[in-house]
């Protein structure tokens, strides 16, 4: 267990570890593509040593001490993948992408419910996923392949992320109309492996006069008529180059914590280092902003995944905001800080469009408002999202249950800013960050020794 004190003051500077879920999204996209990739900077911690031993009979999967080297097996007789829905990031594409790829694929801790999700949303495409049950776990295998065809229109932006894997998996291309611009680690890195990617506005029509476009935006607020939408397309048919090399941006989840961290302790001066600037990993900063937060960024260089730089919580004094969160993708691992955030701004906050939770076992809004509940925070439910009522002070809480660690995580992060101690189950906090306890003392001043 973790126990956590009081903080007087959150600062230093704190250079974030590289990204596990994207370690894992490049060791996925080395596998199925076959390209010899060379990845930078990750760490091995209980979280990616349990990932190399999901794929290490379908690579070898070298580590040094300043990256790991990823061979792909060759052969088309390979043993069956077998993972876990639990601890996998960015399940709905790498389900798919695997299989695409291997037409079938085992799935621990599958719910029901997101097994239901995946083989409506494979229907989409004009194919079919077909389960069966050994010893308890779910195999999935993909059928009608040749049917294989993304709708035009109308694509969900929950559905882009899953289309895109089955077509990469299947070597085929895409071309589909979404009602939200594509921000997402998949834009940044598949160029990497040689695919060609291209987004288009299909808003704005480009004989309009500008003056015109200039005016309708003073008057409505709006750069273009209607719905917003978007074409996306991917060609996947070509080989893949040969050999990748890939450097990580920090950990979007810690960078969270911290931002979360300083928001609620804002005395001292906290500068985050190696963060990725992009905005499918940034949404906290996005509320954050919206909040009437003032959040100096520099961008120091551009990785596989895009801009990544530093980043300082100059000022904050948070009121309630309401969310959109969609795409799922943008907000899975930072959800729960900002939740964290907006129970102790002023006012209510409201965090909508997150039906795809409940897909999840254990249901992912139930789970987070039943440590809203443990930290004492007035919230109300709805069947597509959370209504949180911020407070200035709590008194300290337990939480025994282990949790996912950027759930645990942001919990903790809550604790600095309540009266006396909280303890928090730190089980999968440790899987992913073996120093967590070193990392918030590194950062915190706080009012009883830390232990």
């Amino acid at each position: 267990m973790l126990s956590i004190t009081p903080a007087k003051e959150i600062k230093g500077t704190l250079a974030l570890p590289s990204s596990p879920d994207l370690f894992f999204m490049s060791l996925s996209l080395a596998v199925v593509t076959g390209c010899r990739t060379r990845i930078e900077t990750p760490r091995q911690t209980p979280q990616i040593r349990l990932w190399r031993e999901w794929f290490s009979r379908r690579a070898a999967i070298a580590f040094d001490e300043t990256s790991c080297t990823v061979q792909p097996a060759q052969g088309a007789d390979l043993p069956c993948l077998r993972v876990s829905c639990a601890d996998m990031p960015f399940s709905d594409f790498t389900v798919f992408l695997l299989l695409g790829h291997d037409k079938m694929i085992a799935v621990e801790a599958a719910p029901k419910r997101r097994l239901d999700q995946w083989r409506q949303c494979v229907e989409r495409t004009g194919c079919a996923l077909l389960t069966e049950v050994r010893d308890g776990i779910p195999y999935l295998c993909l059928e009608k392949t040749d049917h294989f065809r993304v709708p035009d229109v109308g694509v969900d932006s929950d559905d882009l992320h899953p289309f895109l894997g089955l077509a990469m998996g299947l070597r085929q291309s895409v071309e589909c109309v979404v009602d939200q611009t594509w921000l997402s680690p998949l834009r940044q890195v598949l160029p990497c492996f040689g695919y060609d990617c291209a987004v288009r506005s299909m808003s704005q029509k480009k004989d309009e006069d500008p003056l015109l476009r200039r005016l309708r935006f003073l008057k409505t607020g709006k750069k273009s008529e209607g719905p917003q939408q978007f074409s996306i397309s991917a060609d996947f048919t070509k080989a893949p180059v040969e050999e990748v090399r890939l450097d990580l941006p920090g950990d979007e989840v810690m960078a969270a914590l911290m931002i979360a961290a300083k928001c609620l302790v804002p005395k001292g001066s906290l500068v985050l280092e190696n963060v990725g600037l992009e905005t499918w990993n940034t949404q906290i900063l996005q509320l954050l902003k919206s909040m009437g937060g003032v959040v100096g960024v520099q961008e120091t260089r551009i990785g596989s995944f895009g801009s990544v730089g530093t980043v300082v919580v100059q000022k904050i004094n948070p009121f309630g905001r309401k969310v959109d969160c969609r795409p799922r993708y943008q907000y899975a691992s930072q959800l729960p800080a900002m939740v964290v955030m907006a129970a102790f701004a002023h006012g209510q906050s409201i965090f909508r469009n997150l039906q795809d939770w409940r897909n999840d076992d254990p249901d992912g809004i139930e789970q987070l408002n039943s440590c809203i509940a443990a930290l004492g925070a007035r919230y109300g439910e709805m069947p597509d999202g959370i209504v949180v009522e911020g407070a200035k002070q709590f008194d300290g809480f337990d939480i025994a249950e282990p949790l996912p660690a950027h759930v645990a995580g942001a919990f903790a992060v809550a604790g600095l800013k309540c009266r006396g101690a909280t303890t928090i189950n730190d089980a999968r906090i440790l899987e992913r960050w073996p120093d967590f306890k070193n990392i918030l003392d590194s950062v915190g001043d706080f009012y009883e020794p830390h232990s």
